[in-house]
């Protein structure tokens, strides 16, 4: 990359026949030989010492007999992409669209429930609200234009530097900093993003800082899952005493289940943290993360429209684990404000594994034990 260049280019070149396995998620197997041509067509031929091994190997050795790989991923390449980095941004897109339509409600939260709670209780309510609405007004300035702005691939430098600094502040403005659950999640948010933008600002790269960001992206990303590491821990360590054989065997089982969740969780973190088999990892912990989501918000399955209006399910509407002053419990929030507490999470999960498969596609960096893993490895076509 030439010295002269913006800090805010994005360098991503799909066009180039020799960068067409989307940055090293598809490295080619040198391991097969060239064989017979056979009617007009590509042959593949593997020395008997040489099979492939891994069934990713295996699986992506069946399909480039039919289909070339390359050709797929310069295909698709640019769509993932886009697609992944959707994902990371849902929460900013989908917060945004929250301040905007309960400005006023949310204003009124952070000056009695949030950061300016104390503050409100020696100073006029005037100057509270001026406050919370300055705030608030710049963090939903900062996620609008960062998200269109990474959507698009303009100024990623800016962009990705304000939406990690709205990452940060959220939970102090809303005062959730005892919320374990959510700061998690939001760390596990800022290491996606700096995953990506160690990758689009890419002449960074080149005096190390680019290598630094994607170091401790890689280290925050896990962050969620350690959070539910310790819970699972938790969970097992608490058992009921009983003299109930049914009842002990139903605890056994939960027992057993949560140190097999702990054990994958920490082993699986272990693994992203230390940058070994992490993009495999990261991509096995972004479904899995989704299908959670799915299961723990499913906002879309309290919607209704009935009458002429919408509404929702109270009856099956759970609450999300949300931190709360003392003066406050579930019972004081009513159906639409737990229902927008369960789209925010979804939303939030969402991104948190977009920021996982950024990891699972970018690669863990320089700074990893295993910095040349290759996700996909592919065959070698013989031409005619």
């Amino acid at each position: 990359m030439s010295p002269a260049m913006n800090p805010d280019t994005v360098a991503v070149d799909y066009n180039a026949d020799d960068n067409i396995e989307m940055h090293h998620i598809v490295a080619t197997h040198n391991n097969l030989k060239q064989g017979n041509h056979t009617g007009g067509h590509a042959a593949l031929v593997m020395s008997d010492t040489n099979k492939p091994e891994g069934l990713f190997q295996r699986l992506i050795i069946s399909l480039d007999e039919h289909r070339s790989v390359k050709l797929l991923m310069r295909q698709w390449g640019p769509r993932l992409e886009f697609v992944v980095r959707l994902m990371l941004l849902a929460t900013f897109f989908d917060d945004s669209f929250r301040m905007v339509t309960h400005f006023s409600e949310l204003t009124k939260q952070i000056g009695e429930r949030g950061c300016l709670q104390r503050f409100a209780t020696m100073s006029s309510p005037a100057l509270v609200s001026v406050i919370a609405t300055a705030a608030l007004g710049t963090g939903l300035l900062a996620q609008c234009s960062g998200a269109i702005c990474l959507l698009a691939l303009l100024r990623p430098n800016g962009a990705t530097a304000a939406l990690i600094a709205w990452s940060i502040a959220q939970p102090v403005l809303y005062a959730q900093l005892s919320n374990t659950a959510f700061v998690a999640e939001s760390l596990s948010l800022v290491g996606g993003l700096l995953t990506l933008r160690a990758h689009l600002v890419s002449d960074r790269e080149a005096c190390g800082a680019g290598a630094r960001a994607r170091l401790v992206g890689r280290l925050l990303v896990p962050a969620m899952y350690v959070y539910y590491a310790g819970r699972s821990l938790f969970s097992a360590l608490t058992l009921d005493e009983t003299s109930d054989l049914a009842v002990f065997i139903s605890s056994l089982s939960i027992f057993i289940i949560n140190m097999a969740v702990l054990i994958g969780l920490v082993i699986g973190s272990m693994l992203v943290a230390a940058g070994f088999k992490s993009r495999l990892v990261a991509l096995l912990l972004a479904f899995v993360n989704l299908g959670y989501v799915f299961y723990q918000y499913p906002f879309f399955r309290f919607l209704s429209f009935k009458g002429g209006e919408w509404k929702v399910d109270e009856d099956n509407m759970w609450m999300p684990h949300v931190a709360l002053p003392n003066d406050v419990t579930a019972f004081d929030f009513d159906p639409w404000q737990i229902y927008d507490l369960h789209r925010y999470y979804f939303f939030l999960g969402v991104s948190v594994s977009g920021s996982l498969l950024l990891l699972s596609q970018f690669g863990p960096g320089d700074h990893a034990a295993q910095k040349d893993e290759v996700l996909l490895p592919i065959v070698s076509r013989a031409q005619d």
